[in-house]
């Protein structure tokens, strides 16, 4: 027996979660194990939906009226990707993470013949979601398999209608690491617990290794990369303005079709590849999103991070800003008007930084799994 359950999100068509998914995989296979990667059978291809889901979210919704969490429910299926997207993020998916879908008994006897079951990285543990699903937080393993993998909650508070079920639920994780500082703090406030802070695993293969494994090629264009989950504020289209203008080159705007992108020169049709050959290549990247920022950081790419436009939702900086801190690239974070055109950037301090922290990270996963073995 020497198979690793892991359970993570990766459908959604978001470059950060397929990508930290295959980073995941690759770390567990770098143990000398098998990694298979499960998943609930969806009613709707490429996206996790299921029907005691949606109607626990129905129901949840009559409850509570948490017009927050509803706004970001909403606004997560009314966004449009560029072109032929969809169809990059299904190639990347069915040759790089060929997920095994299954029913909850299944889960349970795949557990039960595993070494261990690991629950990755994103936001599994949305401390806000109306749908509190068991698969995250490994209910589906016995108790001393159960490992998180700088699982990550992206708030930093629980809402109340959470807080009993995450309490116990979390607390009956054998091994916690989660990806924010504000996620340790939120588990010792919740279960009395000490989580391990580590990084997101997109940062755990550095730059050049994300280079091999996915065959990332050099490109002569030269363009600015424009990646924003939500339309970009006034203070972020001026740095993509004045980069432009400064540099003399295009701006290449993904993924979504926002209103008002005359900021771009052009939008392109964008997979997990894509994506990563684009931020590798560009002259400069703007964004509101965590793994654009991360990815800059780790092929050293120049970057501005801005806060994302969530409206009315919910805020999730906590993790742009846990990790620009952990680096010591905060500065970077809503760069003023007189800084947003500077490209040159050092990442010697943050390559320092990022390999300790890979060790670590490392060295917890490996142990983990030992202490599963020894049952």
């Amino acid at each position: 027996m020497n198979k690793i359950l892991l359970t993570t999100l990766f459908s959604g068509y978001n470059y950060g979660s397929s990508l930290q998914t295959f980073a995941t995989k690759s770390i567990i296979e770098e143990l000398g194990c098998e990694c298979e990667l499960v998943a609930r059978k969806s009613i709707v291809k490429g996206r996790d939906i299921r029907l005691g889901k949606l109607f626990t979210i129905l129901w949840r919704t009559l409850l509570t009226v948490d017009t927050k969490t509803l706004k970001a429910y909403k606004s997560s299926y009314q966004k449009t990707l560029i072109g032929d997207s969809v169809k990059r993020f299904t190639e990347f998916e069915e040759k790089y993470l060929q997920p095994k879908r299954m029913g909850w008994s299944e889960l349970k006897k795949e557990a039960k013949d595993s070494v261990a079951c690991v629950a990755g990285s994103d936001q599994l543990w949305d401390p806000t979601t109306l749908y509190v699903d068991p698969m995250y937080y490994l209910r589906f393993a016995p108790k001393d398999k159960r490992i998180s993998f700088a699982t990550s909650m992206g708030h930093d508070f629980v809402s109340k209608y959470n807080e009993k079920k995450l309490r116990k639920w979390i607390s009956e994780v054998k091994h916690l690491s989660v990806r924010e500082d504000s996620g340790v703090k939120l588990i010792k406030e919740l279960c009395d617990r000490n989580a391990l802070h580590l990084l997101d695993p997109t940062l755990l293969l550095n730059g050049e290794t994300w280079r091999k494994k996915l065959e990332i090629q050099k490109q002569k264009n030269k363009y600015i990369l424009a990646y924003f989950l939500d339309a970009p504020s006034q203070q972020a289209k001026c740095c993509i303005n004045n980069l432009k203008k400064k540099y003399q080159c295009d701006v290449i705007a993904i993924p979504y079709e926002h209103e008002n992108m005359s900021y771009a020169t052009k939008v392109v049709s964008t997979g997990p590849l894509e994506f990563l050959s684009l931020v590798d290549n560009a002259v400069a990247v703007v964004t509101d999103s965590f793994h654009g920022t991360a990815f800059s950081i780790n092929l050293h790419t120049p970057f501005f991070v801005f806060d994302r436009n969530y409206g009315t939702a919910h805020s999730q900086s906590s993790r742009v800003i846990s990790l620009l801190k952990k680096v010591g690239l905060i500065e970077r974070y809503e760069p003023s008007e007189e800084a947003n055109t500077e490209i040159n950037l050092d990442f010697t301090h943050s390559d320092e930084i990022l390999t300790a922290e890979r060790e670590i990270a490392k060295r917890y996963l490996q142990e983990s799994v030992m202490s599963c073995r020894k049952k």
